[in-house]
């Protein structure tokens, strides 16, 4: 069978199980973003001491210590294909002037694999600070990490002499696309000097790219606080935000919190956060005091009472210099949103988050270049008990670019195996595998932008930590892409791939990848019951339910191809076997609640 074909081809190796807190990444090809979540200008005065929208090339020369061509330019493309199909900026008209030429360091263009990067882009002129002695460096970004990148801005107060690094883009996840405005504080070198000296340096082998635009030296205002990583997690869920979670899978406790970094040049006093999600989940925090350019965490462990509904948290950081109402107190507010379901569990927010906040982007079949497959994994922490660890089917969340025709099965790996490199599914309560048939993706599926993939039986488990998982093929004329929400970052575990005759890896964030569940007995009660006769069959196969459904039957070969689809209304159809060889046969309906499926001999 091909169900065997797919699992057999693994190669099953032993790691160790905190190998779960390690970030391993497979470099990604064929990039796609749905959505990115927008800039949003600062409302109040800056005072600009220097600006370059990188119109006039002279304004710039460029170098590398590598003595060759892997150099910055000044680009204006709008190509998809650069960086390894990382693409140009989204929605440029809102976010940079992009029109009128970019910087650009193409890694993955200039680059070779085992090579090295090291390349300048310098600022002929010099920058006269001498009026301002805080001074912040502003610009607008696109950049797609590997593990071999270094970003950084340079300055010299000495004519270049001696240049002091300010590296940026440390928080960032490798092979993640992000796209934004930002900022960081150059006072030890540029305030106060008549003469600054600026670049741009780029450090790496062979990599995505790394574009910027728009850049400004202002003053550093006085008082500036940010709110920064809010969250909202389950105790005990290891870190992972769900953005959908069941009544019954709650946790008893939550970690509520978030940082605060003083980008301001003067400290600020009496610091304080609340988080509010609504009325009688107000939930105050004491900060203090904080120095300039330092970052203070808050938060603790609350009891929430949580019910059916969506929530929409707002973190607010004040102090006694910068109270609500300042200047700049739009970016004292921070947002985060989650809901709470009958049945559906999700990591991804998508439909949940903050408009403004949503990005997304999609990994697929076609995303690597394994010549196998690639299985998708979202972790998910199950504690309803018995009558409640019910998983019915699987949504995926997918893109338009997902061809129809092309065959999945979704899976339930346990979270040991998963982390040791396997993915032999996990044995319910009942005694049966946790895997379902192949799933052919139709073209109602990939204009609603999601597939509902049953198991062939409603999966019983203990309460425990699972992998729900999505297994594809790599075909050039096949592919499925999945969303995956980079709007809230995940834990390096939460999201994971496997790449066939390969291992395991960290791509991914927030998979669109839910479990639907449901509860022991009533979907039993409601399932499709199936008769084939007679079996083996010659040139004809009677098929007889135990109830009325309006279907879909599929025939299945042995390989797991489908070979005949039809729809099903009533409680009894026939099938014509005769262009059909002899061979096992799987029948298999879907009334769009539960899946049936039962084997059938074709003997002629």
């Amino acid at each position: 069978m091909k169900k065997i074909y797919l699992l057999s081809a693994l190669l099953i190796s032993s790691i160790a199980v905190s190998a779960q807190k390690q970030k391993t990444y497979a470099k990604e090809m064929n990039i796609e973003v749905i959505q990115k979540a927008k800039l949003k200008p600062t409302s109040h005065q800056k005072v600009i001491i220097w600006s370059n929208e990188f119109s006039t090339p002279s304004d710039w020369s460029f170098a590398n210590s590598t003595q060759d061509d892997q150099n910055w330019v000044i680009s204006s493309s709008t190509a998809t294909t650069i960086g390894y199909n990382t693409g140009a900026w989204v929605d440029p008209t809102n976010t940079v002037t992009n029109e009128n030429g970019y910087a650009l360091f193409d890694s993955d263009a200039v680059g070779v694999d085992g090579g090295s990067q090291d390349a300048t882009m310098m600022y002929t002129g010099t920058i006269n600070c001498s009026l301002y002695p805080n001074v912040v460096i502003e610009f607008n970004q696109r950049i797609r990490m590997w593990q071999t990148t270094e970003t950084i801005l340079e300055l010299s107060n000495n004519n270049g002499v001696t240049w002091v690094p300010f590296p940026v883009n440390l928080d960032k996840n490798v092979s993640t696309l992000y796209q934004e405005n930002a900022s960081i504080n150059v006072s030890s070198v540029a305030g106060g000097q008549a003469n600054v000296k600026f670049r741009l340096r780029y450090i790496g082998s062979w990599d995505y790219l790394w574009l910027v635009d728009d850049v400004k030296f202002i003053e550093q205002p006085a008082n500036d606080l940010r709110s920064l990583s809010p969250y909202f997690v389950g105790t005990n869920n290891e870190g992972i935000e769900y953005g959908k979670t069941p009544l019954a899978h709650l946790d008893a406790s939550y970690d509520i919190g978030g940082s605060v970094f003083n980008f301001g040049s003067a400290p600020n006093n009496s610091t304080g956060a609340i988080v509010n999600f609504g009325t009688g989940l107000s939930f105050p925090y004491n900060i203090g005091t904080i120095p300039s350019d330092d970052t203070l965490s808050y938060g603790g462990t609350e009891t929430p009472n949580l019910a059916l509904g969506t929530y929409s948290g707002i973190y607010t950081v004040s102090s006694i210099e910068e109270p609500l109402g300042s200047a700049l107190f739009a970016n004292n507010i921070s947002k985060r949103n989650f809901a709470v379901t009958n049945n559906v569990y999700s990591i991804d927010g998508i439909g949940v988050n903050p408009t403004e906040l949503q990005s997304t982007s999609t990994l697929g079949s076609n995303s690597f270049t394994t010549p196998t497959g690639t299985i998708f994994a979202n972790m998910y922490h199950l504690r309803g008990g018995n009558t409640n660890n019910v998983v019915v089917s699987l949504e995926i969340g997918i893109s338009n670019t997902t061809t129809a025709g092309t065959q999945i099965q979704v899976a339930i790996i346990d979270t040991a195996v998963f982390f040791a490199d396997g993915a032999i599914p996990v044995v319910d309560a009942n005694g049966n595998d946790a895997i379902s048939n192949y799933y052919t993706v139709t073209p109602a599926d990939i204009t609603a932008g999601k597939i509902t993939a049953y198991f062939s039986q409603p999966v019983a488990l203990a309460d425990n930590a699972y992998f729900a998982c999505v297994y594809t093929e790599v075909s050039v004329d096949n592919i499925i892409r999945i969303l995956n929400d980079e709007t809230v970052a995940q834990p390096s575990y939460a999201s994971m791939i496997h790449l066939i005759n390969d291992a395991s890896y960290t791509n991914g964030n927030a998979f669109a990848i839910r479990m639907n569940m449901g509860v022991l007995g009533l979907d039993e009660e409601a399932k499709v019951e199936i008769s084939v006769f007679p079996n083996p069959a010659n040139e004809v196969i009677n098929i007889s339910l135990n109830k009325e459904v309006s279907a879909t039957l599929t025939l299945l070969d042995v390989s797991g191809k489908v070979v005949r689809t039809q729809a099903l209304n009533g409680i009894s159809t026939s099938i014509n076997t005769a262009s059909l060889n002899s061979g096992v046969y799987f029948v298999t309906i879907n009334d769009g609640t539960s899946v049936s499926t039962q084997k059938v001999v074709i003997k002629k």
